[in-house]
């Protein structure tokens, strides 16, 4: 893999990878919101990759649920280098899919699959997360735990 990005002042750091759609970071020379910070970049990236690997594991779990959703929060340290502190990390689904199935799923993507997620963990990050299931919440910040093997899940 690789990626590359050129400085736009004014405009932020613009992603220059050929294929790709173009991103853009926020300028840091710039008091402006209207691009992602590297830090917000990273929170995407761990609701990405865990939620990647859950909408992936269900099926195979024979799990069914109409829609699908995250939301992550996370706060920073206040002293450089300014790490993630803590991480929640919100799955919202729909359909009326098993808790306990769709909790094995979220705790085998953080604790064995989720690169992101797990590396942030082994750097110091408190990551949590809040299971919400047809409009209720079923585990909220909770730690995640490690399932046991992808065998266990098989009925």
């Amino acid at each position: 893999m690789e990626v590359s990005f050129a400085y736009s002042p004014g405009k932020g750091f613009v992603s220059t990878v050929d294929g790709k759609p173009e991103v853009i970071l926020r300028d840091p020379n710039k008091d402006d919101n209207a691009n992602y910070s590297p830090t917000e970049f990273q929170l995407l990236a761990m609701g990405g990759c865990s939620s990647a690997d859950i909408v992936t594991i269900l099926p195979k779990m024979r799990v069914a649920y109409d829609k699908f959703s995250c939301t992550v929060e996370g706060y920073r340290h206040d002293e450089h280098p300014k790490t993630l502190k803590f991480v929640n990390i919100k799955y919202n689904l729909t359909g009326g899919p098993d808790p306990e199935k769709v909790r094995k799923a979220i705790n085998l993507s953080l604790t064995k699959y989720c690169h992101v997620s797990i590396l942030a963990r082994r750097g110091g990050t408190d990551l949590r997360y809040t299971l919400i299931i047809d409009g209720e919440v079923v585990d909220e910040k909770k730690e995640p735990q490690d399932p046991g093997t992808v065998n266990e899940l098989k009925h």
